[in-house]
């Protein structure tokens, strides 16, 4: 019966040590841009999604993929997401990733 606790607690334990904890999290409104701009990540050059806070303010790039999101050319969003924040990502993954809640408007953009 000890060695199976043991072996439970030894386990649960490692689990933990290697998984991502949270740190944090936040809702936020996203408006998502109907085209992809160049982008540069390392070495490698691709096309990113643009996003913004403000239908005013200026599109800025985003390197990682939402979540639960499945963009689609021509169309404009605008996205409810949860932002979580990592306290022991990785040190080649981001400590930020963000989650799709709802997709509050789509509608296309000639």
């Amino acid at each position: 019966m000890r060695i199976l606790l043991l072996a439970t607690l030894a386990l649960a334990l490692s689990a933990c040590a290697t998984a991502p904890r949270e740190h944090g999290s936040r809702a936020r409104l996203l408006y998502i841009a109907a085209a992809k701009a160049p982008c540069t990540t390392g070495v490698l050059k691709t096309e990113c999604l643009q996003f913004r806070e403000q239908p005013t303010d200026p599109w800025q790039l985003t390197y990682a993929p939402i979540e639960g999101f499945e963009w689609k050319p021509g169309n404009e969003y605008l996205l409810k997401i949860t932002e979580v924040h990592a306290s022991n990502a990785p040190a080649d993954a981001s400590r930020v990733t963000w989650h799709v809640d709802k997709v509050v408007e789509q509608h296309p953009v000639p």
